[in-house]
């Protein structure tokens, strides 16, 4: 999405410079402009798929670290895949505002406040966290999309 942004940059960039006198390219140019944003959101499919793509790299994370012995994870491991995995779901609910979109970000949101306690694993919320991952699965299947969060 960057690079499209970067792209989109250049060639209004260069419209202006090419003709700085035309009326014409003046008023197509914020037109493009406005419309780029709604470009960056991604549909529900889109959404659910990376969203899914983000807990499996979660849960192959954990299973590797258990895979240790430990009964439990360390917080710091803890921090850091809880970390990582909001960022995911951040990367992939981008700038959804759609049911998909909410309940990846609201999931992110509860794993970076878990992630920010001494003890990760007992901040977070089970209830709230299973409900999230409810509205999530009920979203994703309208989209089209098997989760399981």
């Amino acid at each position: 999405m960057m690079g499209l942004a970067a792209c989109g940059g250049g060639d209004e960039a260069t419209s202006g410079a090419a003709a700085p006198a035309a009326t014409t390219t003046s008023a197509a140019a914020p037109a493009a402009t406005e419309a780029a944003p709604a470009a960056d959101a991604p549909d529900d499919k889109a959404v659910c798929e990376a969203a899914n793509k983000a807990s499996d790299s979660l849960k192959k994370a954990m299973l590797t670290l258990m895979q240790n012995g430990a009964e439990d994870l360390p917080p710091s491991d803890m921090k850091l895949l809880l970390t990582d995995f909001a960022k995911s779901l951040n990367e992939a609910a981008g700038s959804s505002d759609s049911k998909a979109g909410a309940a990846v970000k609201l999931i992110a949101t509860q794993s970076t406040e878990a992630a920010a306690a001494a003890d990760p694993s007992k901040a977070l919320d089970e209830d709230a966290a299973t409900k999230a991952g409810k509205d999530l699965n009920a979203a994703c299947k309208a989209a089209g999309v098997t989760t399981n969060f």
